[in-house]
């Protein structure tokens, strides 16, 4: 235990309300060089640098698993400095950087370009890479610079696009040669071509062409496809009741042992009537659902066949959603996300009966375990880099977008009325955010890599 008078530490967090691994305490947590030191009784410390939480809940710094950063290539609708600006703002202590940029981070190059980039991010970072037919000889050498997941496209952007499933094998087993982690969203493009119309797509027709059907059925094939290859499958996006049924029963049955499983916030909280609302704006992939895939998310996740919620961050240029307001072919899907997760996701999960416990497994402590980064992060615990933040609980804040750092100002959580929010966020010691000003170096961020040896969330 360190000393509690005699010694002269960097800083001590106080608080009466500590999420560590051991549930909620009252602490004084010690901090040195960046890295948690110990744990001590409440009010043993003095004579330090002291942040005193008094009663507000300190939690393990957020990481965001999915984040589209847009940088390097499409910075006219995202940056690191505004996508981290928005981290810090919301507690995010580190964010992982999804790989379609440009050029794409599928090679040492790619690589390099996003490292470059990144120069300029306030929180700390990791990196994903691609998972494509054409890049299967470089993903050995991604692995060795210390990415934390392979993506593989299995719809979206035609140019990604991974369909053929000898390809998809190939890669999967080059990810499990690997002891890698993949990532992937189930889809089905030649579905999808079958029950698309004619016309202007608005959202009747988004629905019917993305079926939560289809959703579950390529879910099941691809977990068919990882089961043979030995290769571990992060399911990204969960949507539907159907997908959670089909993931529940891929346990039990001790298929897909592999298996992790990602919801994002807006589909543990909006319905497609949140999208016939907001239109382009709430377009997204997959769609907002119902109520009934809703709820049947939060059962899952009470469950524990929810490991991880990732935002699944991905912003695009303001113009670009307004030419989609009467035809969504015209617009991306795809809206920001960092700003409204802890917020959003903390105060649905109070309505709900869960505990800030259960926000720190799903939103730190799980995802720095499936991808490799516990326990540098993701836990307050000593020998952890000392990655804070510190919520607001007494008032109510209603989501406003004009006032979000990221570059994209909508959101369909607009008018939202979360009853937590992040008053402060600390990163390896430092204050990157404090009571709405940005603190500290733009380029404070430092690249996370993976341990080795990963622990199973």
């Amino acid at each position: 235990m360190a000393s509690t008078s005699s010694s002269r530490h960097d800083l001590v967090v106080r608080g009466r309300r500590i999420v560590t691994p051991d549930g909620t305490k009252p602490a004084d947590i010690i901090i040195d060089e960046g890295r948690i030191t110990a744990l001590v009784p409440y009010r043993s410390c003095s004579g330090d640098p002291m942040i005193d939480a008094e009663d507000r809940v300190v939690l393990p710094g957020v990481i965001d698993s999915h984040v589209h950063v847009r940088d390097p290539g499409q910075t006219h609708k995202e940056d690191f400095a505004s996508s981290s600006a928005a981290a810090a703002a919301s507690g995010v202590t580190t964010i992982m950087c999804m790989p379609n940029t440009a050029p794409l981070l599928s090679d040492t190059e790619g690589f390099a370009a996003t490292i470059e980039a990144a120069r300029r991010s306030r929180v700390d970072f990791a990196v994903q890479a691609l998972a494509h037919p054409g890049n299967l000889a470089e993903m050995a050498k991604l692995k060795e610079l210390g990415v934390v997941s392979f993506e593989m496209f299995l719809a979206g952007n035609p140019d990604l696009l991974t369909c053929d499933r000898h390809d998809q094998m190939a890669i999967m087993r080059e990810v499990a040669a690997l002891d890698g982690v993949l990532g992937l969203y189930p889809g089905d493009p030649g579905i999808v071509a079958e029950l698309t119309s004619n016309g202007p797509l608005d959202v009747d027709a988004i629905m019917r062409r993305q079926p939560s059907l289809l959703e579950a059925g390529a879910l099941l094939q691809v977990l068919a496809l990882a089961e043979e290859a030995g290769c571990r499958m992060h399911f990204r996006q969960m949507s539907s009741e159907l997908s959670a049924v089909s993931v529940a029963c891929a346990r039990r049955r001790g298929l897909a042992s592999r298996l992790t499983v990602e919801v994002t916030p807006h589909h543990l909280v909006l319905t497609t009537a949140e999208f016939r609302h907001h239109g382009a704006k709430g377009y997204i992939m997959p769609p907002l659902r119902e109520t009934e895939d809703v709820d049947a998310l939060w059962k899952s996740l009470g469950n524990g066949e929810i490991d991880a919620i990732g935002s699944d961050h991905a912003p695009h240029h303001d113009g670009e959603k307004a030419d989609g307001a009467e035809d969504l072919s015209k617009c991306p899907p795809g809206f920001p996300g960092l700003e409204t997760f802890l917020p959003v996701v903390l105060t649905e999960m109070r309505r709900r009966g869960f505990d800030e416990n259960t926000f720190a497994a799903m939103a730190s402590t799980n995802p720095a375990r499936i991808f490799g980064l516990f326990p540098r992060k993701g836990v307050i615990a000593p020998g952890s880099d000392a990655d804070l933040v510190v919520v607001e609980e007494d008032g109510e804040w209603p989501v406003s977008p004009s006032e979000f750092h990221s570059k994209a100002h909508y959101s369909p959580f607009a008018g939202y009325r979360a009853r937590e929010r992040a008053a402060m966020t600390l990163v390896r010691g430092t204050v990157v955010y404090d009571e709405g000003v940005l603190t500290g170096p733009e380029n404070f961020g430092a690249l996370v890599l993976p341990t080795r040896a990963r622990v199973a969330a």
